[in-house]
């Protein structure tokens, strides 16, 4: 029994260091995801410049009620539909999208969303590419 309580710390262990070096990584108000695995060898020009593509997604700001969001395609060849939102979390219910933005032929750059604050509370931005992948920034208390 005390050896399989060991592993059940250890385990919890190593899933605080990884929440932690993940939240550590977007601490400074935006975060990144690339489409390369980590510790990858990245041999060809190809591999490395689809190695550099990815998204970005800001923490919302506000300004006179208006919440805004920013997700973002950085490095990336080809086109996708990239979908922009911002969310207010809420506790046992899905999350509310107060601002949304979508594009298509979308290749790289800065795509905002805007809505109308909905009360205090706790507000994301997430971006979705057509190809799959998804971003959300870190959870922030605004308006």
């Amino acid at each position: 029994m005390k050896e399989r309580n060991g592993s059940v710390r250890l385990a919890a262990v190593g899933v605080l260091v990884t929440g932690s070096v993940l939240v550590g990584g977007s601490a400074a108000g935006a975060a990144w995801a690339s489409s390369v695995p980590a510790g990858s060898a990245i041999g060809n020009t190809a591999e490395r410049s689809a190695a550099s593509c990815g998204l970005g997604a800001d923490n919302p700001t506000v300004s006179n009620g208006t919440i805004t969001g920013i997700g973002s395609r950085t490095g990336c060849g080809g086109t996708v539909t990239l979908t922009v939102q911002v969310r207010k979390h809420r506790t046992a219910w899905p999350d509310k999208v107060v601002a949304e933005s979508s594009q298509t032929g979308f290749s790289n750059g800065p795509l905002d969303a805007s809505g109308n604050c909905d009360g205090n509370g706790t507000y994301f931005t997430e971006a979705r590419s057509s190809s799959g992948n998804k971003l959300s920034s870190e959870r922030v208390n605004r308006c």
